[in-house]
């Protein structure tokens, strides 16, 4: 089994593995994981680029992560990936050490009425990073061809921000961190990294809230993105990141985020929970709603 269908009264969440689709999901390449479809009710085509997948979990970063000592960049795409059903609206992805970094890791997701995807992130080192003393994970997601690739989020002030970089990797400003976050940093100074690192391409903005959120296809639908921690997350932005559509003219923008840990050994675990809500667009009053339901379930 390397898809399953889970679905709400408006969703359609096929969550798949690492292997290669099959049947209405022959277009999928092997190596995206996470969210191979997502649909709803009120927008029928696929948010993500068919061929790839949303929520993919690509990356494990160290100090050699992005650098040619770093063997495989994209570990977690390659290695093996169990997909487990865990009930008719929940399942998991999990992968046991991998054979670069150590890393355990299993994804629960989770659909709840109406139009409400949870997920669950746990990982385990298994033995301390190749180099330096922290470590990271990086998240994609490639939206299909949508009319505005704008990722936003709200500033330090509380004000609407638009990523919309011009590049991917170096000059770009692909990655924000939070306000607690003064001097961000990646990686040892006296490595030479890939330019087209997203992880290494810094903003100067911070944002306050920890959420993102676009308008993906026509503009009509609403991704809206959000997490339970604020200082450990990097949110992200590639203006091509999944390619092009040159039917309909325009660029597969990324929508990533990243987690990382200052400190970290053998034996270090992490935990992140994120929420995706897939509905009509109704404004940032209904956004600022939906946050306050999102922060009241993770006290709760």
């Amino acid at each position: 089994m390397n898809s399953v269908l889970l679905k709400t009264s408006e969703l359609f969440v096929v969550v798949g593995n690492n292997e290669a689709g099959a049947d209405d999901f022959a277009s999928h390449r092997p190596g995206y994981n996470g969210i191979w479809s997502l649909t709803s009710a009120h927008a029928p085509e696929n948010c993500f680029v068919p061929f790839y997948a949303g929520l993919n979990l690509e990356h494990c970063m160290d100090d050699l992560f992005m650098t040619d000592e770093g063997v495989d960049n994209f570990e977690p795409r390659h290695a093996p990936m169990e997909l487990r059903r865990l009930s008719k609206t929940s399942a998991s992805l999990h992968q046991s050490p991998t054979p670069l970094t150590g890393v355990e890791s299993e994804t629960v997701f989770e659909v709840l009425e109406p139009h409400t995807i949870d997920m669950r992130f746990t990982a385990r080192l298994h033995r301390r990073p190749r180099a330096g003393r922290w470590f990271g994970f990086f998240w994609a997601s490639y939206i299909n061809a949508p009319h505005s690739p704008a990722l936003h989020f709200l500033d330090a002030d509380g004000m609407l921000n638009a990523m919309a970089p011009d590049a991917h990797g170096e000059g770009g400003a692909n990655t924000v961190c939070h306000a607690s976050v003064e001097d961000p940093s990646l990686g040892d100074p006296g490595r030479r990294y890939a330019g087209h690192s997203l992880a290494h391409s810094w903003s100067r903005r911070r944002f306050s809230l920890p959420l993102i959120f676009g308008r993906p296809g026509d503009g009509s639908m609403l991704f809206l993105q959000m997490f339970d921690q604020t200082a450990p997350l990097r949110i992200a932005m590639s203006p091509s990141g999944g390619g092009r559509n040159d039917e309909k003219k325009r660029f597969n923008p990324a929508w990533d985020f990243q987690y990382v840990v200052n400190e970290a050994g053998e034996g270090t675990e992490c935990h992140l929970r994120s929420r995706v809500i897939y509905k009509r667009y109704e404004g940032l009053e209904d956004i600022e709603r939906l946050y306050g339901e999102w922060t009241r379930h993770i006290v709760g």
